[in-house]
């Protein structure tokens, strides 16, 4: 499984907010440039607006405890 990769994609949609609508709107296309497991792919492709900012949020928290600094991004509806 590639968390790094998926880690990337989610920062991304947080900070880019074309991305992360085309995410929502035609994922199959936004994540074509990504090599992903089956599984991750599935993942991605159901996020919805309502449970992005979970998973961005618990990403964020993640993040923190590890590096003790935590992920400087702000979220966009």
């Amino acid at each position: 499984m590639s968390a790094e990769t998926v880690t990337t994609i989610i920062r991304r949609a947080v900070a880019e907010q074309e991305f992360r609508a085309a995410l929502f709107a035609d994922p199959a296309t936004a994540l074509s440039g990504y090599e992903l497991t089956e599984e991750e792919r599935a993942a991605l492709t159901g996020l919805t607006a309502e449970n992005f900012d979970a998973l961005a949020g618990d990403l964020e928290a993640r993040v923190s405890k590890v590096t003790g600094a935590g992920l400087a991004i702000g979220f966009y509806s």
